[in-house]
């Protein structure tokens, strides 16, 4: 080993410098740092600096060292990489300008380590009133150690080219380590520009922790932790954090390409301000785009979503689904949707598996287990999961699909809560899922809800005490694998004319009937006289008229018959 030292006495901090090192000439191989007059390092914009290693041995100072704008990396650690055993915090600060992970200041190589707890990074630009940011960047089998650093971007309005924020860059087959990262969000009218900690190729967020904070300023966003090509989250733990001014967007998880969510676990928060958003994890939401039937994976990953709590103002946790790009799965995933205490949709914790039509994609919640707890109070949301479509034109069969997932619907536990729900909207699927609707306690009950042109596909529906499958807002009339009923209930419209449920598989009661919600339009035709086909199943054959029942309508007790295989009810006049 070729050590050089820092000397105790010299003019000028830059490490460029041959007289500051002892013997005099740059290092290439350990740079060692002990006690020095000047204990801030400069690097020269023009002179690419390479080390294998950095040693900052027992009673050595603390040390600062700047880098600034450049178009090469000002420094690149090829070996070992940064140790510290001083006892003191040893700082690296990247003030600068860049284009991206391609364009770093600051470079680690081969198996090179950012060093351990007392080690500082910082990423972000020359001053607050500055635009963009400096990037640090990890290459081949790099790690971030279990350092710590702060990401961040200024105010000021970057060129057209670039929209880059700080940034801590991944690439190859580089790990996070179990390193610290806290990420910040926008801090001028610029949205797009944020700090950033992002994960390309093979790269591995290991057992890092990740704090994403929520945005700041009116349409801006939060800090940002993204993954693409194949990388993964690993063991990481993310926290991304709701925004604090209106309209101001929530810390960010975003998974692109092929990237996954491994075994991480993810919490994304409610936002404090009124007006303003969530934090967030989505998938196959931003370029590039995949072929059709690649995507992102949940893995095996745990998501909560907070709903809004004491003292939160504004949006929910969310998990987004989108598809815009790709074909995301929510694979072996498990998923928590908790309410709010707000009683606005979108302030409770929630899932969306959805596409905008025309797309060749679409998203499926695979074999996750989803959970849809009540709202807080009676005046709070429940949380949920969507499965929607949105734009224009009809899609092909490939839609959002609940696939092969298990989602359960939690009642309200407080007196007149609103139970957790699932709802199918336009032309999505059930798929082979199990759904499950529960509610015993003083709320009301889970529901899974199929409005427009929803189908059930070969979905196994349970229903238990007072949990509800709601039908009203269907338009064609909803097919299930089978209806397994413990107490619960169906709402049904009247207004519509189509036959509501069709079981093709097994229609099993284990409570002595299966009830009935009936309403209808204030605007529609009265019900006196009239029969309506209820259920269509094989298994009504071995059941009676006795085991159905309903609620009167226009002051009219329903009658039901089961003729075949169909169960009608009339409203006698």
């Amino acid at each position: 080993m070729t050590a050089s030292i820092w000397k105790p006495k010299q003019n000028t901090g830059g490490w460029n410098t041959a007289e500051n090192w002892s013997p005099a000439e740059v290092p290439t191989d350990t740079a060692i740092f002990k006690t020095a007059p000047l204990t801030v390092i400069e690097f020269s914009a023009e002179n690419a600096a390479k080390v294998a290693q950095i040693e900052f041995p027992e009673g050595a100072a603390s040390f600062t060292f700047l880098f600034g704008p450049g178009n090469n990396p000002s420094l690149t650690l090829t070996g070992q990489g940064v140790n510290n055993s001083s006892r003191h915090q040893q700082s690296f600060i990247v003030a600068s300008i860049s284009h991206g992970f391609g364009n770093p200041q600051l470079e680690f190589l081969n198996n090179a380590s950012a060093g351990g707890d007392d080690v500082y990074y910082c990423a972000g630009p020359e001053n607050e009133q500055g635009y963009g940011g400096g990037v640090i960047c990890f290459r081949d089998s790099a790690t971030a150690g279990s350092a710590f650093f702060k990401v961040w971007t200024g105010a000021g309005i970057p060129p057209k080219h670039s929209t880059v924020g700080g940034e801590v860059s991944f690439c190859d087959n580089t790990s996070a380590g179990t390193a610290r990262f806290i990420i910040y969000g926008t801090l001028g009218t610029d949205g797009d520009t944020f700090g950033n900690v992002v994960f390309h190729q093979s790269a591995s967020a290991a057992d890092a922790t990740f704090t994403n904070v929520g945005g700041t300023v009116a349409g801006g966003d939060g800090g940002n932790t993204q993954f693409y090509g194949n990388s993964s989250a690993a063991n990481g733990s993310f926290l991304n954090w709701g925004g604090t001014h209106p309209k101001a967007n929530g810390g960010d998880v975003a998974f692109d390409a092929t990237a996954d969510g491994g075994q991480g676990i993810f919490h994304n928060y409610a936002a404090k301000a009124e007006g303003a958003y969530g934090g967030v994890t989505s998938f196959n939401n931003n370029p590039p785009s995949m072929a059709a039937a690649e995507g992102t994976s949940a893995g095996q990953g745990a998501y909560f979503n907070y709903g809004a709590r004491e003292g939160e103002l504004g949006g929910g946790g969310h998990l987004e689904f989108s598809a815009r790009y790709g074909s995301p799965t929510a694979a072996q995933a498990r998923i928590v949707n908790y309410g709010s205490v707000i009683n606005r949709k979108s302030s409770a914790g929630h899932t969306i598996f959805s596409i905008n039509t025309p797309t060749i994609y679409f998203p499926t919640a695979g074999h996750a287990t989803i959970w849809n707890h009540p709202a807080e109070s009676e005046q709070g949301a429940a949380g949920y999961t969507e499965f929607a479509v949105f734009g224009t034109g009809t899609p092909e069969n490939n839609v959002p699909t609940a696939g092969n997932s298990t989602i359960l619907n939690l009642g309200g536990f407080a007196r007149n809560a609103a139970g957790g729900y699932t709802v199918f909207s336009g032309a999505s699927t059930a798929g082979d899922a199990n759904l499950i609707a529960y509610g015993d306690q003083d709320g009301y009950g889970g529901r899974i809800i199929f409005k427009d042109e929803a189908r059930g596909g070969s979905a196994r529906v349970q229903l238990f005490g007072h949990g509800e499958l709601d039908l009203g807002y269907h338009t064609q009339g909803v097919t299930l694998g089978s209806l397994e009923m413990t107490g619960g209930l169906v709402s049904v419209q009247l207004d519509n004319g189509i036959v509501p449920l069709t079981i093709s598989n097994s229609l099993v009661l284990h409570s002595p009937t299966m009830r009935f919600s009936f309403w209808k339009k204030e605007a529609g035709e009265p019900v006196q006289g009239k029969t309506y086909t209820l259920l269509k199943s094989d298994h009504l054959a071995q059941l009676t008229e006795a085991q159905f029942s309903g609620n009167s309508v226009e002051g009219i007790a329903p009658v039901f018959s089961i003729t075949g295989t169909e169960l009608k009810v009339s409203f006698p006049g």
